[in-house]
């Protein structure tokens, strides 16, 4: 049995290290540290499940979102942000465009391993 892909798009090296060192064991863990870098990974991977983060330079995480809800290749990939961000105002903004749950920083493990078993 193949184990289900996990994409992480996040640009901090600390909470990568933390979320591969959480899955890596588990699941096939694809990390990329930029929004663009994210977008030309799914041009040749297919996650099962993608854990994104919104606050990143030049493609933020809003662009991403936009980016996987508007294409028919990658709208049903369920997207989990990750996210420093903890207004009420940002969570709405990112469940608008479609994600499927939000995270704030720091990550609980239990609260990371509760929501991915949710989704795959």
């Amino acid at each position: 049995m193949s184990r289900a892909k996990i994409l992480i798009i996040d640009d901090d090296p600390v909470c990568t290290g933390i979320l591969l060192a959480m899955l890596g064991d588990d699941y096939e863990v694809t990390a990329v540290n930029s929004g663009s870098g994210g977008i030309e990974v799914l041009k040749s991977l297919t996650p099962d499940l993608i854990l994104l983060d919104i606050t990143m330079p030049h493609v933020n995480g809003y662009q991403v979102i936009q980016h996987l809800k508007g294409s028919e290749e990658t709208a049903k990939i369920p997207v989990v942000v990750i996210s420093s961000l903890a207004e009420q105002s940002d969570k709405d903004f990112a469940l608008k465009l479609g994600v499927d749950d939000y995270i704030t920083k720091p990550v609980m493990p239990d609260a990371i391993q509760e929501m991915i078993e949710a989704y795959l």
